[in-house]
């Protein structure tokens, strides 16, 4: 009595499993229908359409016409959602910027009111002490002390005035 080998068992099994290995690779390889090429040069396969940054020129292949989809929809819907949300981010980005100038602008002016408004006090005690009467000094170019006489104290005061008219609004 002959008994079988168990050497062409397992060469059947070893086929048959090989087989199985193989229609599963083609099966994965069949199912990225889409073939294109992102602006690095890389060639990507895939069973979703590419990104919408991806010209038509560089998508290599497409899906057969009869051949539906089904992640094309859940992928071109959630494209728009995304760019959305990109979007409103800007738009935020942008608020927050123009927010942030317009504070800048404000605080200059506030600044600006300030100087302003020290200007216009010292003017009006320059203004008050040239009214008073008092005996005026300038300073020369060679740095003697000259009083100054009515002429110089009628110039000063139309300085001043206008200093005041400038700064006191």
């Amino acid at each position: 009595m002959r008994t079988l080998a168990p050497a062409p068992l397992f060469r059947v099994f070893s086929s048959a499993l090989f087989l199985a290995m193989a229609l599963m690779g083609m099966t994965s390889a069949h199912a990225a229908q889409w073939k294109w090429r992102d602006a690095s040069g890389v060639v990507h396969y895939s069973d979703q359409p590419p990104p919408a940054n991806i010209p038509a020129g560089n998508i290599l292949q497409r899906p057969a016409a009869n051949v539906a989809v089904p992640a094309t929809a859940s992928h071109s819907a959630s494209q728009p959602q995304a760019s959305n949300e990109l979007e409103k981010k800007i738009a935020e980005q942008k608020k927050a910027e123009q927010a942030a100038q317009e504070q800048a602008k404000l605080q200059q002016q506030q600044a600006q009111a300030l100087v302003n408004q020290q200007n216009c006090l010292q003017a009006q005690k320059q203004l008050q002490v040239l009214d008073s009467g008092q005996r005026m000094v300038q300073i020369d170019a060679q740095g003697q002390r000259v009083i100054m006489d009515d002429a110089q104290r009628a110039a000063e005061r139309a300085k001043i005035a206008g200093l005041i008219s400038q700064y006191c609004r």
